[in-house]
């Protein structure tokens, strides 16, 4: 896999000395959002049946049918996401335990965000990038749902700005979401980059509104081969710039370090050879009401989009 990634960057590679911001998507891009409710609901099928009397086969049964359901309909506008969620714990469990369907959200709300925080060499890779660039995060779903996990796990400290899809009239791809960060960090799309694991969402986006470069971190092998070896060319909007196999692989693309001491000695093990010119920090700003788009003047777009 190494070696195929390699190739292909080295043919496939762009001018990154004028990129001025990074966006990054947020599920499975800088938190491992499919694995991690995975290993949540298998968490809580052996609690079910350690604790609570299930066999396996039911215990197995509620968490997969809840998890199907979920990943199905994550939110719904018409409750709030406790109700929602206690909703369809109380569709997938047998009849006979389906008092506890309150009781068993609660343990999964607590294990999913167990699972689904951002990994701490992550979270050093973004306060590096911070010290150099802006940051925005741009993530596609139901406003209720992704702001939960942007409070959750204290997202929101490492961006200057985030984008939720729900909360505006357009979604990745369409290039208008992308203007708006561009509009709000007061810099152009071709000094931005954008880096997630989704070619038809995130980098075909970046790459339709004109950014300088775009980063996918696919989330397997098979994916990678589509990419190269069966990518229809009326697809060409999708082909990224460079195949990341680890989020960590920017520290290849990014002079981003210069810090002193102790925590210098700590990351020397990510980044041991680059060297930060910047001791800027911008502060983050939070959410933020969307300034008006002008780079473009396409369509309104926000179709749903599965989590």
């Amino acid at each position: 896999m190494a070696a195929i990634i390699e190739q292909y960057n080295n043919i496939c590679n762009g001018e990154l000395s004028g990129i001025k911001a990074i966006f990054f998507d947020l599920d499975n891009t800088l938190i491992p959002t499919r694995t991690g409710d995975t290993k949540a609901c298998r968490q809580v099928s052996e609690i079910l049946q350690q604790k609570y009397g299930f066999t396996k086969d039911e215990a197995n049964f509620s968490t997969q049918n809840f998890l199907k359901s979920f990943r199905r309909c994550p939110d719904d506008c018409q409750s709030s996401l406790d109700i929602w969620r206690q909703h369809l714990w109380r569709d997938s469990l047998p009849p006979k335990y389906k008092e506890l369907a309150d009781t068993i959200y609660g343990i999964w709300l607590e294990m999913r965000y167990h699972y689904l925080a951002i990994p701490s060499e992550y979270v050093k890779l973004l306060q590096l990038l911070r010290k150099k660039y802006l940051l925005a995060l741009i993530t596609n779903g139901p406003s209720n749902a992704q702001w939960e996990k942007v409070r959750r796990l204290k997202v929101q400290q490492y961006f200057d700005c985030l984008l939720v899809s729900g909360d505006l009239p357009w979604e990745k791809p369409n290039p208008n979401i992308f203007y708006a960060t561009c509009k709000y960090l007061n810099v152009q799309p071709e000094n931005c980059c954008m880096v997630g694991d989704k070619l038809e969402s995130d980098i075909k986006g970046g790459n339709l509104a004109g950014l300088c470069a775009t980063f996918w971190l696919p989330l397997s092998m098979e994916e990678i081969e589509v990419l190269i070896h069966h990518q229809p060319e009326e697809h060409e909007e999708n082909k990224p710039t460079y195949i990341l196999s680890n989020l960590l692989d920017f520290y290849k693309y990014f002079n981003v370090t210069n810090l002193e001491g102790e925590q210098q000695e700590q990351l020397q093990k990510y980044v041991p050879e680059y060297k930060c010119q910047s001791n800027n920090i911008v502060n983050c700003r939070g959410r933020f009401s969307t300034p008006p788009v002008e780079f473009s003047t396409s369509e309104s777009d926000n179709s749903s989009d599965s989590i």
